[in-house]
């Protein structure tokens, strides 16, 4: 106790005493953000957080909260109109009563639907699944499972299984599937989520909206919102969620706006950059008077990754509501900077709205030229590293020993790929502060470059809100050259990890009110050299051979606010040095309103292996100490050779690594070289120490991602650690190894890079045809190793182009910053999944571009057949693999531009469908071509030598190791390996592809004449003729369901089976069939006694059969075999329909004599108040139902009644014909008395038909050629003699070959006759969900 703590570090929560932003405000707390508005551009704000709701000074601290990315949008142009009892009915199917308080004078509203597990953040959606699960599943499932079991196993113990009737093996069999079904019910369980109805109107005044998150249309019990800038108003989903929402209205009404943050990223950037906690202080974020317009640019439909869209929107929604400052913590690897039609959003708003753009320049250290885009790559933005503080190690992670200030291990490097620093300043990178309410947590740890943009912007706006105070004027740029020229460089950290320095407030606000009068406040110094570049920086080995000389470019560029006097008076007299004796510059250099050049001259000659800076630097000679007014960087990346005589080595001995400390190594990757291994160990005994290896390497218009290596692991006591990974031969590879950050202790440790490589030719990726026969490569190895080729095709990819397309402009909330209206382009494509797969679509021409995109936005998303959404995706497929089940979807794909003729070419963009196969697919490798041809020996495990080249041949593909469905538009893609040691196969591999053609054509075995004893029995011409006329006239029963023609042709073909089948489909398919069914029965029979069915059996049963005309006779067996089938399940279903048409009319009959007895007893008493209703109680262990459940009529007698969906005969959707029931989707009625003798007679008809199919087809087989029509029986059957567990299985089937909304409610029916409520609900709860009545827009 006596050594005991109790002084909490709780500044180093939200640092700011080390930027010293705690010591501003305590110089000047009204400089503490007021006046200043910050854009959030993030995953969204959670308006309820701790800590968001006032500023310092009282007035809200969110003023607006907007979502531009459209994840959000439910489209309510459907309008409704109240009935008398002012109820509508909303999309969901549930009755939505409108208060009546509501004012809207047109009396019309207009209404959309929103399943919210669309917008829940997956933690949140997990959290809630899972207590969904345990309330109204778990409990009841495990009873009913029990029951189920329980009733199986007491029907086998009193029953033998050689002595069952069929009745009592019909009871066995549904007892079984009941036990079946529950299990698969309970392991395909998922949560469909809230599925709400919204409503929209005009109040007169202004649009309101309401959700029903009461989820049974009490909408009094809802909140009525407004868009949230005119009252800062929200509302919350549940007290169980927590999930805090508010909305905005677009499009005169027809488009709302759920805005709801994706994530608690985005509350936990807000609360750094301005929380305000009155009752504890110390907590507050950096500018606690600063307010908010809190952007939501992170999808909900793509686990928060941002969009072109969103991020097009947002700036133009900051300059809309004129912000300050605009802070994103968000960032990609671009393939080239500073380019992109979303750059040039953020140019427009920074160059001529006054914008302050701060970003996160990235976590992807540590490797230099890591940073990502926009923060590292974007002129017009200031990135910021991340910095950790003694402060903070104690505070926010809870080290036992304080070490020294320090930039994160993760924290991106410059410079730019274009020469500029990339790294602008830095500033602390974690913080424990307020995360979104639906988390539960209050508050949160975090860390990333994430957390020190929206400090420094932070620290930003308590200098804009002084200067706004004192009116002083500035410009973004002034603004970024206090800071650039004040901040505080730390010695221990390299200058491409933190920039300028660390952010200092104090400095900043005195460098910026003592340099006011100066006219270059209003300038930005562009500076370039060729190709535009913002920096020189070499990193090849020949670069680096000889001296350099190039022309510099500084233009001023003056602010919006600057006059023309002032442009013309201008004039600067600058003096101009180099911070290194390689590079040099002029001594001076005169600066004016115009652009003007100067030589540099760089000499890397003589510089050590390493990575080396310089900058060129700007002043004004009247006034120095204000710090350079332009900067020129200057990088030189030395590389070491790799000699063949080291044998591709490099050994480096013994070196101590302290926390945070990195050791780089810049090579050039040998000319052969396509993988490296390293080989690291501890020579420190008593300590373990984590590690991370990073290797880059940049080819031209490729980002660092194209080939990149990140190793994360742990050296144990005296361990090592071996890697490979892929390298480019021929370029400068960085050879990264730090330890990180937060390691603590010193340890020694060694390393070893071995080069290794085989070259193929004519080619490193492999591209075979599969019409071209056998392919060709030739390898080449540049040292000794033992090889094993294999070739392993894992993906099939189709090429699908669009069905269609449309080009319309897009809404108001589209415009592009300058307001330049904006179109979209929505292609259709089809896609048809065969077996279940996880599929990644994408688009060739567009992937992996986003930032230096040149199309304002893309995004596609997936639906079923039935509209339900599936998934979406972007510019990066490899994030979006989606699970499909078998079936047909489509993929709508929209891409967005400022002109239409430049959509226009895109019309017929393919689209890729990547699927993984069930197996890879193996090529086999030979090494002769002989073999390949015949099929021979593959190539077998053997020693490859230095300098060898060797030939092998890849035989292609036999067909029938191909799946059925690959053709022509399908590829499939895998590797080819060499190496034998898995380690060596983890960094060497080439791509392959293997592109298919036609398939095979099949030929159909040519039948042959039989022979009897007379020769050949050749037909006469007459006798053709007779058969032909009879097949047009059979044809002409069921075409114009025309019976005389039967009675006309059974004289003469008595026995001819086709013409008895022509009759049966007549009648079965006819529209007033119920008043058929003898008929149809009759029909059944007459092809049934046609057939032998002794014969049919005899030679069904044959394993082998030697007649010369077995073929025939298998042919025929078969068809009379399928006559039969289809005899047989029509015969049951017209019996089936007759038992359920008499207990129809039973109940029917039944009903009408209880209102005939209430009648007589509302004669004897005196009626309830109208006003009085009850409610009766679910069954006990039962779960309430959902008011979205379809309402069916209760009965209040002890009969038990039954659902009795209706399926259709011929198409097979299970539904309720018109005809045949009042009810919407059932018929409830009671069970016939045993006495029914034709009931009776009936259902053991039923089930001697039943019994008598089960000898020819497995019943639940449905391959039997006509599936639809077995199932349709098979729930018949089940329907008929309440056997439920079989017609529920029958009508899930009939829901996956052909999914309806009436088939999916019907199914419910079904469960609830078996008293599997809870089931019956949750199939009603994902109805709206699998069956919406519009896709889901953009």
């Amino acid at each position: 106790m006596e050594s005991m703590d109790l002084e909490f570090p709780i500044h180093g929560l939200v640092p700011k005493r080390e930027t010293g932003a705690l010591s501003f405000l305590n110089k000047h707390p009204c400089y503490d953000g007021r006046g200043v508005t910050i854009a959030i551009l993030d995953s969204g704000v959670d308006p309820g957080a701790p800590g968001l709701q006032k500023t310092s000074h009282g007035l809200p601290k969110i003023i607006d909260i907007i979502d531009t990315t459209g994840s959000g949008d439910v489209e309510t142009s459907h309008v409704a109109v109240p009935d008398a009892n002012g109820f509508i009915t909303g999309l969901t199917g549930r009755k939505l009563k409108i208060p009546s308080a509501w004012k809207n004078p047109t009396g019309k509203f207009q209404i959309g639907m929103k399943n919210f597990n669309i917008l829940f953040p997956k933690a949140l959606r997990d959290r809630l699944a899972k207590e969904t699960k345990e309330a109204t599943w778990d409990c009841h499932h495990k009873i009913k499972t029990a029951l189920a079991v329980g009733k199986l196993e007491a029907f086998n113990s009193s029953h033998s299984s050689s002595t069952l009737s069929s009745t009592e093996r019909l009871e066995r069999d549904d007892l079984t599937t009941q036990v079946e079904l529950l299990n698969k019910f309970d392991k395909n369980w998922s949560d469909a989520g809230p599925t709400v109805d919204c409503v929209v109107f005009h109040d007169g005044a202004t649009w309101r909206a309401c959700v029903d998150t009461s989820l049974c249309g009490n909408l009094e019990s809802c909140t009525l919102l407004t868009s949230y800038r005119e009252n800062q108003k929200y509302a919350t989903v549940s007290r169980s969620a927590m999930f805090n929402y508010s909305i905005n209205i677009y499009e005169n009404g027809t488009m709302l706006s759920i805005v709801a943050n994706a994530g608690s990223h985005g509350t936990h950037v807000a609360a750094i950059a301005a929380g305000y906690f009155p009752e504890e202080p110390e907590r507050n974020g950096v500018a606690p008077g600063a307010q908010i317009v809190a952007i939501k640019i992170g999808d909900s439909r793509l686990a928060t990754m941002e969009t072109g869209t969103g991020l097009i929107r947002a700036m133009s929604e900051v300059i809309k509501h004129k912000c300050d400052l605009a802070n994103l913590s968000y960032g990609e690897a671009s393939h080239w900077p500073n380019s992109g039609k979303i750059v040039s959003a953020i140019d427009e708003a920074v160059n001529k709205h006054g914008l302050i753009f701060v970003s996160s320049a990235g976590n992807n250290g540590p490797c230099i030229s890591t940073v990502g885009s926009p923060g590292g790559t974007t002129e017009s933005v200031i990135g910021v590293g991340a910095w950790v503080s003694p402060e903070m190690m104690v505070a926010e992670y809870s080290m036992s020993e304080k070490l020294p200030a320090n930039q994160y291990t993760w924290s991106s490097r410059g410079p730019c790929v274009n020469g500029s620093l990339g790294v602008c300043i830095s500033a602390p990178g974690g913080a424990i502060t307020a995360v979104p309410n639906w988390t539960l947590h209050g508050t949160q740890h975090m860390n990333g470059t994430s957390m020190s943009s929206p400090n420094s912007c932070g620290t930003i706006a308590l200098l804009l809100s002084g200067l706004k105070a004192q009116e002083i004027k500035y410009t973004p740029w002034s603004i970024r050259r206090a800071l650039e020229n004040t901040a505080l460089k730390q010695d221990n950290i390299e200058i491409f990890a933190q920039g300028h320095g660390l952010i200092q407030a104090n400095e900043a606000f005195h460098h910026l009110t003592t340099h006011t009068d100066y006219s270059d406040n209003k300038i930005n110094f562009t500076v370039s050299s060729f190709n535009a570049k913002k920096g020189y920086y070499i990193r090849g080995m020949k670069q680096v051979s000889h001296p350099h000389s190039f022309t510099v470019t500084v233009e001023p560029k003056f602010d919006q606010s600057a006059d023309t006097d002032e442009k013309i008076n201008y004039s600067c007299h600058m003096a101009v040095c180099s911070t290194m004796s390689w590079v040099s510059a002029p001594s001076h250099f005169e600066c004016m309103n115009m652009a003007r050049s100067f030589t540099v001259k760089v000499d890397p000659r003589g510089l050590p292996p390493g990575v080396h800076y310089a900058e060129i630097q700007g002043f004004d000679i009247k006034s120095p100490q204000r710090g350079p007014l332009f900067r020129f960087p200057v990088t030189v990346m030395v590389p070491e050779m790799i000699p063949k005589e080291n044998d591709y080595k490099v050994i480096v001995s013994p070196c101590e690594f302290s926390p945070g400390q990195i050791y780089r190594r810049f090579v050039h990757v040998p000319e052969n070289a396509n993988r490296a291994e390293i080989t690291i160990r501890s020579h420190t005994s008593d300590q373990n120490c984590r590690f991370i290896f990073h290797c880059v390497q940049f080819l031209p218009q490729l980002s660092f991602r194209a080939y990149e290596f990140e190793k994360f692991f742990t050296i144990y006591e005296c361990g090592s650690t071996q890697l490979s990974f892929p390298v480019h031969p021929g370029t400068t590879a960085e050879l990264c190894l730090a330890r990180w950050w937060s390691s603590l202790g010193k340890v020694n440790v060694s390393y070893e890079i071995e080069f290794h490589g085989i070259q193929l030719s004519p080619s490193n990726e492999i591209s075979m045809q599969a019409f071209d026969g056998i392919q060709r490569i030739e390898a080449r190895t540049m040292k000794r190793v033992e090889i094993l080729p294999s070739v392993s095709l894992k993906h099939s990819v189709q090429s699908v182009r669009p069905s269609n397309h449309q080009i319309r402009p897009l809404g108001s909330r589209d415009v592009f910053p300058g307001d330049r209206p904006m179109y979209e382009m929505i292609n259709t494509y089809n896609y048809v999944v065969y077996k279940a797969a996880d599929v990644t679509p994408y688009c060739p021409l567009l992937s992996d571009v986003l930032y230096e995109s040149e199309y304002c936005g893309q995004l596609w998303m997936l639906f079923s057949s039935t509209k339900q959404y599936m998934g979406s995706g972007d510019a990066y497929p490899n994030q979006y693999t989606t699970k499909l089940e078998k079936g047909s979807y489509v993929l709508r794909f929209q891409i967005s531009h400022e002109s239409k003729e430049v959509l226009e070419k895109l019309k017929d963009v393919p689209f890729c469908f990547k699927q993984k196969l069930a197996s890879p697919i193996s090529v086999d490798v030979h090494t002769r071509h002989k073999e390949a041809l015949i099929g021979g020996a593959k190539t077998a495990c053997s020693l490859f030598y230095p300098e060898e080249t060797r030939a092998y041949y890849l035989a292609p593909i036999l067909d029938d190791k191909l799946p059925k469905h690959l053709g022509p538009g399908h590829f499939l893609v895998g590797t080819m390996n060499f190496a034998k040691s898995d380690l060596a196969k983890k960094g060497e591999s080439f791509k392959v592809k293997y592109i298919l053609g036609d398939s095979p054509n099949k030929q159909k075995a040519v039948k042959k004449a039989v022979v009897g004893a007379n020769g050949t029995q050749e037909k006469t011409k007459e006798e053709k003729i007779k058969e032909e006329e009879r097949d047009m006239k059979i044809l002409w029963i069921t075409k114009h369901e025309h019976l005389q023609i039967f009675d006309e042709l059974v004289e003469q073909w008595s026995d001819h089976v086709p013409l008895y089948i022509a009759k049966l489909q007549t009648l079965d398919c006819a529209k007033d069939r119920l008043t058929k069914l003898d008929e149809i029965i009759s029909a059944c029979d007459d092809v049934i006694s046609k057939i032998n069915v002794k014969s049919l059996t005899a030679n069904l049963g044959l394993k082998f059969d030697p007649r010369p005309e077995a073929a025939t006779i298998q042919a025929e067996t078969e068809k009379q075999k399928s006559w039969l089938v289809t005899a047989l399940l029509r015969k049951g279903s017209a019996i089936a329909d007759k038992i359920l048409e008499r207990k129809k009319e039973l109940f029917h009959r039944q009903e009408q004599q209880r209102e005939e007895q209430q009648r007589q007893q509302q004669q004897q008493t005196t009626p309830p108040s109208s006003d009085c209703h009850v409610s009766l109680p679910p069954p006990s262990g039962e779960p309430s139902p959902n008011p979205t459940a379809a309402v069916t009529e209760q009965s209040t007698d002890s009969t038990t009644r039954h659902v009795v969906p209706w399926p259709q005969s011929e198409g097979g959707d299970l539904q309720v014909q018109p005809n045949q029931t009042n009810s919407a989707n059932s018929l409830a009625v009671p069970s016939p008395p045993l006495s029914d003798f034709a009931m009776k007679t009936d259902i053991s008809n039923l089930q001697g038909t039943y019994q008598q199919l089960q000898m020819f087809v497995d019943t639940w087989d449905t391959k039997v050629g006509i599936p639809l029509q077995m199932l349709n029986f098979m729930i018949k059957l089940g329907l008929s003699t309440e056997c439920y567990g079989i017609a529920l299985k029958a009508a899930l089937r009939v829901q996956d070959e052909k999914p309806t909304k009436e088939n999916e409610i019907s199914c419910s029916e079904i469960c609830k006759e078996l008293n599997w409520s809870h089931i019956s609900q949750h199939l009603i709860n994902w109805v709206p969900v699998k069956f919406p009545p519009a896709y889901m827009p953009f």
